[in-house]
This record gives C-alpha cells, structure tokens and sequence, in this order.
C-alpha cells in the first residue's frame, strides 16, 4: 500500500469514528436515568455511575464490533481497488509489447518498400518478401482488430519456393547496403536487432563499417593557398572551439557577401527634419546607454545600423528621433543579449517623453521597415577578426576599438562604405600609430582589400582622431580614457601616417 493510500485510509478511518462517537454519546446522554427508575432503586444518585458504566460498557462492546465489522468492509474494498490497478497495469504492458513488436513490423515492411523502390528486386522476389511479411505481421499480432497487410497472390509460386526469414534478411540487408552506396551515405544502414530468423530492423550505426569508414576519411586538404610570409591563423587554432576556426573564413567570406544587401545609401539629404550633427548626437547618448546598460559592443554596431536603415527608408521627425535609437537599442538587445534590458529602462532614459504604447508600436513599425532582418555584418566583427589574425596585443585591439567606435558619430564612414573596409583601415592606423610593422601582407590576405584601397579611409579616420571633442559630443572619448580601456583616447597622435 502506497504512503497517499494509507494517508487516504486513515483520514476515512478516523471521520468515521468521529461520527460514531458523535451518535453513541447522544444515545448515553439521553437513556442513562430512564434506566434506574426502571430498575427500582431507592436512592438513584447513589448507583448512577456504576449503572452509567455497565450502559457504555456495553455501548463500546458495540462499538468495537461495528468498528471491526467496517474494517473489514473497508480492507475487502483496498484489495479490491489494488487487484483492479494490477489489472490495469497487466493490460498497459500487454498493450506497449504489443505496440513495440508493430512499430518493428511497420519499420520492416518500410524497408521493403525502400528497396523495392530501388528498382533492383524482380517481381518474384517482391512477391516473396510480401508474402513472409504478410505472414509475420499475423504471427505477431495474433488480433484480428489489428490492421493485417494484404497478402500479394504471386503467379507460378508455389510454397517451397518461398524463402525462408534468413534468407529474407540476408535479401534485405544486401539490398540495403547496395542502396547505400548508390546514394553515397556513409555508415548507416538497417541493422538487425535480434537473430536472422525474426525479421526485426531497426536504423542504426554498424559499428563494423563505422571503423572501415573512419581508417579511410581523411580531412579535405584547404582550399585555398596561404602566401609566404602569412601566418595560417585557423590552422594554428585548428581544433580550438573558441575560434571555430573550420569555419572562420566561410564565416567571413558570408559576412563580406552580405554587405551589399544592407549598403546604406546618402539618406541626409532626403531627410526634411534632421541632419548629421542630430544624428552624431543620437549615437553619442547610444553610447552611454551601452555603457549604463553594460549591453555588448555588438549591441551598439547593431542598434546604429538599424537607425541608419530605418532613415534611409522613412523620414522622421525631430522629436521622434530619440524614440527611433531607443527602439533600436531595444531590438538590438534582443537580437544579442538572452536577457535584454526591460522597456521600462528605455523610458526611464528617455526621461518619460514616450509611453510604452508608443514605444512598442514604434519598434513593430521599424521591423516591418526592415523586413524583420537583423542579421547584419558588423565592422566590430570584422576589427575583432583582424586583430586575431595579426595577433595584437589587448591594448592594440582596444585603441583600434575606440577609432572604429568614434566613426559611428561621423556620418559619412557609415553610408555607401563597406564594414570589411573600415575595420580594416581602421586597424591600420591602429598599427601605424603604435609603430608595429609586419602586419601587411597578414591583413590583405585574410580581409582581400590592397593596402591601396584602404589608405583613403586610414586618412579620413586620422584626421577624425584629431579634431577637438565636441561638448555634446564626448561619450565615446571619455570611456576609452578609462584605465579598463587602458586609456587609449589619450595616445599622442602623430600627424601624418604613411604606407
């Protein structure tokens, strides 16, 4: 008996007992005078407790038998309701062997099929195989309720022609296989699962020609030709789950086709409410929010690109400007974070201008602009990339960081300009001004942009490192000033680079 069925048990015992107890003392409390004028007595106070106890003596002699005559009601009741459960469960299990042995049968009669599709049985063998199928399926399922495959009537065949289950599953198997190497699948095939003479398939790996295939494969040789002088990155962290590096430059090479889907053309023009000092504005608060939200870098690159895409497809006014980065910001932080900040923090640092209302349906709005399409290639990727693969130090990597963080305020090196270009102009200069060299033929190699292409935008992001910082416009230079970021923004700048 389980522990809820003796609980179960007890509680009925015990609310019957109270019940009982209740109606006997009723019974005493009211006949126990009756009793004594009925018997004659002088003095009824003198007797009446001794009288009172022979009455309950014999109420409880009563009640023990009734009590005892309920129990055993109740025992015949459990044993009853336990033969009943054993009952239930006998059937359950007859049922699940009954539907494993049919799941065998439908997966047996499936691979018939399959190689009969095959093209290669003639029509005796198929009639065979049908007919020692058909005879298996009744064997098993011995119920006439159960559905029975329709027996195939063969021309000609008599009944010691038949084959027998060995020969059946010797038949299946070689059929199998043959199949298997027409379509070039490596290691698998219908194994049997008990003896040759029970036609019982199940898929799975034959260990056997699993060890066959694993002595002869043999990893593909590169496709591609590291010049002298490169280091071959993913083949030194081959192996490394961290840097993934069987697919780096798939990856990569995915990344730099995706550019010209999310190109984002000159769009300031055609804007009737803002400008560029407005939108430098808008990814200068941007960065505080990343670095108050303490939201990845990536978050950052991905709320400023779906800005930049939404005002190249609608115009929007002055006010509704701040609403649009808080939007993307938020829809960034889905994109990358598993738990992205809550809507009411972006209204908090909005100062309460907008409603959540307006808030929600502006990010619907901007996700149906961009066709729910957020798979964007980021410059950060790309610099992060770079710099494994020329193997910077921290303090490199991060002041080429704060060049390519600071681009996202200035307006033209985030229109018609690639992300694979920036970040590699943008590590150049990294590289120039720490005065490392080396570094050339390592990054036109692994980012396939000359060194000519990429000294215009190198330029152009010097001279943006040298112009004063704006008093509205000082967030990205205050937090490379930090120590964390090893104070990169304060590195002496040289006036002229050259290649």
């Amino acid at each position: 008996m389980s522990v809820r069925q003796k609980d179960l048990y007890r509680n009925l015992i015990n609310n019957r007992l109270k019940d009982r107890t209740n109606r006997l003392a009723e019974n005493v409390d009211e006949k126990p005078c009756v009793d004594l004028s009925e018997q004659g007595h002088n003095t009824p106070s003198q007797q009446p407790e001794k009288t009172t106890y022979i009455i309950r003596t014999g109420v409880e002699d009563k009640f023990k038998a009734e009590m005892k005559e309920e129990f055993n009601k109740i025992r015949e009741e459990m044993k009853e309701q336990r033969e009943t459960i054993q009952e239930i469960l006998r059937i359950s299990k007859d049922n699940l062997i009954l539907t494993n042995q049919w799941t065998k049968h439908i997966s047996s009669v499936l691979a018939v099929n399959e190689t009969r599709k095959a093209g290669n049985m003639d029509k005796q063998e198929q009639c065979n195989c049908k007919a020692n199928i058909t005879a298996h399926t009744k064997k098993v399922n011995g119920k006439e309720n159960m559905p029975q495959i329709q027996e195939v009537k063969a021309d000609n065949i008599t009944k010691n022609e038949t084959p027998t289950n060995k020969e059946l599953h010797q038949s299946v198997v070689k059929r199998k296989r043959e199949l298997e190497t027409q379509q070039n699948i490596p290691n698998k095939h219908f194994k049997a699962e008990t003896e040759p003479g029970n036609i019982k398939f199940s898929e799975d790996y034959d260990h056997e020609m699993y060890l066959l295939q694993k002595e002869k494969v043999v990893s593909p040789p590169p496709n591609y030709t590291v010049p002298e002088g490169v280091i071959d990155f993913d083949l030194e962290t081959k192996g490394d789950p961290r840097q993934h590096a069987e697919y780096a430059r798939d990856t990569f090479q995915y990344y730099k086709l995706r550019e010209a889907t999310f190109k984002i053309p000159n769009y300031i023009e055609a804007q009737n409410f803002i400008n560029e000092e407005m939108r430098a504005i808008l990814i200068d608060w941007l960065v505080e929010i990343q670095e108050s939200f303490e939201l990845n870098h990536e978050t950052l690159y991905t709320a400023v690109k779906i800005t930049d895409l939404y005002l190249s497809k609608k115009s929007i006014k002055k006010e509704d400007l701040q609403l649009l980065g808080a939007t993307a910001c938020l829809i960034a932080s889905k994109v990358d974070k598993r738990l992205p900040p809550l809507v009411e923090k972006f209204l908090y640092v909005c100062d309460d201008a907008y409603t959540r209302e307006e808030l929600l349906r502006m990010e619907r709005k901007v996700l149906a602009v961009l066709g729910f399409d957020l798979g964007y290639p980021l410059s950060y990727s790309f610099l992060r990339r770079y710099g494994r693969v020329c193997k910077v130090t921290m303090p490199v990597l991060t002041f080429g960081r704060y060049i390519l963080e600071s681009s996202l305020l200035e307006y033209k090196f985030n229109v018609e300009l690639s992300e694979s270009l920036l970040a590699a102009a943008t590590m150049a200069v990294a590289f120039k001004v720490k005065g490392i060299k080396g570094w050339e033929a390592t990054l036109e190699y692994y980012s396939g942009i000359s060194i000519s292409e990429l000294e215009p935008v190198a330029h152009a992001l010097l001279k943006m490192l040298q112009k004063p910082a704006q008093e509205n416009l000082k967030a990205v230079r205050s937090k490379y000033s930090h120590k964390v970021f090893h104070e990169v923004a304060t590195i002496q700048l040289p006036e002229t680079i050259s290649f």
